[in-house]
Formats: C-alpha cells, structure tokens, sequence
C-alpha cells in the first residue's frame, strides 16, 4: 500500500516534471496531455497525474476542456495584448486605490512583501524560467500593492489575470539576455506606492507589464 508521504512525493515530482516541460517548451502550448500516456512516461497511477495537471491547470499552465481532457494553454500575440491591456487597465486601479486608501499595515505590509520578494533566489541553476519561490514571493508582492483597493472582486480578478500570463513571463526569461533590471522595477513600484504617488505608481507598473512583452516579441508564433 502506497503511504500518504510516498503519494505526495510522487505527485509532486510528476508536478515538477510536467511543469518543467511546460515551461522549456517541451510540452509546447495547446499539446494534449494525455492520462494514460503520462502515466506510463512517470510510472505512475493515472490519479497521480490527474492530481499535477489539476494543480498546473490552477496555475494557469493547463487547461481542462469538456470531452477533450487537460492540454498545455494556447498563447499568442493576440492574446498577450489582450492580457496586458487587462492587467494595466485592473491592477493598475488597485494600485491607484490603494495608495490614495491604504494605511500604515498597508504601507508595512508592502515593504515586508517586497523585502521577501527582492531577497529570494530569481532563478536555480540549469531550471528554466524563475523559481517557484520567486514566483510565489512576486505574486504576494503584486497582491500587497493592490490590497488595500477596497474591492475583493477587483482584487480576485488582477490575480486571475496574473495567473493566466505566468506562461508568458515564463517564457520571456527564456529569450536573449536582456539590460532590463527587474529587480529596480519592483524598487521603483515600491518607492512610488509608499510616496503615495499614485499617478506614477501606475505608470512604472504599465511599463513593468509592458516590458515583459516587449520581451516576448520574436519568442511567439
């Protein structure tokens, strides 16, 4: 009998694989992935990977369709544009609302949100794209910038929106070395917010989206 620590273990490393794959473009963008043959290729049962690609497709890596089971998203440039005008236009009104309502906790929150984020590891060696306890400490230092906006839709909707473009932040670490300084734009967003600057607060977050797809261009089809 499989203990409860050895199934976590190996859902865990299914995860990982998958995701990995994912993310170095092996599995590329709209491929279906298929229970009964992942489960062969990991030697797993098939509610091991049932369980990963459940947890992957949370995360905005796999979707689940009716009738045609899990696949790895669709991306492209139409797409892209369309989620980053969404992302300027509603975390940029968080953003805005909370640096004109947000208290001292606010303001004490973002700075600890931000010291975490800017003192963890970007990238492991020999793992593609960014790590996932960078990733993690990105997310909670966006989150922080918009939670005082006074609106738990609004703020339910920028992270929805966050989760669906991590493919493509994803793979725009992957392009040609680039002089962009991502750690100075999450420097500047936290400056401007503590200010109270809401107007240029929202301005180097529009360019912070910005320059991420700028860094996507020549990497879609």
């Amino acid at each position: 009998m499989v203990s409860r620590a050895t199934g976590i273990t190996r859902t865990q490393r299914v995860y990982d694989d998958i995701r990995s794959a994912i993310l170095l473009g092996t599995f590329k963008p709209g491929t279906p992935l298929r229970l009964a043959e992942l489960a062969e290729r990991f030697d797993v049962s098939m509610s091991v990977v049932r369980e990963a690609l459940t947890r992957l497709a949370e995360q905005h890596l796999v979707a689940l369709a009716p009738r045609s089971g899990f696949r790895v998203v669709e991306i492209s440039r139409q797409d892209l544009a369309d989620l980053v005008d969404m992302r300027i236009e509603f975390e940029g009104m968080a953003l805005v609302r909370s640096v004109e309502r947000g208290d001292l906790a606010w303001q004490a929150n973002v700075v600890s949100a931000h010291h975490v984020l800017e003192h963890t590891p970007f990238r492991a060696p020999g793992q593609p794209g960014t790590t996932d306890a960078w990733a993690e400490a990105h997310a909670a230092f966006h989150d922080a910038l918009g939670a005082a906006c006074g609106s738990p839709r609004l703020l339910a909707f920028t992270r929805m929106l966050r989760d669906s473009a991590e493919l493509y932040r994803q793979i725009s670490g992957r392009g040609p070395h680039t002089d962009r300084d991502v750690a100075e734009e999450h420097r500047r967003l936290l400056e401007l917010a503590v200010a109270r600057r809401a107007d240029e607060a929202r301005e180097a977050l529009k360019e912070h989206f910005l320059l991420t797809a700028r860094e996507l261009d020549g990497l879609l089809d």
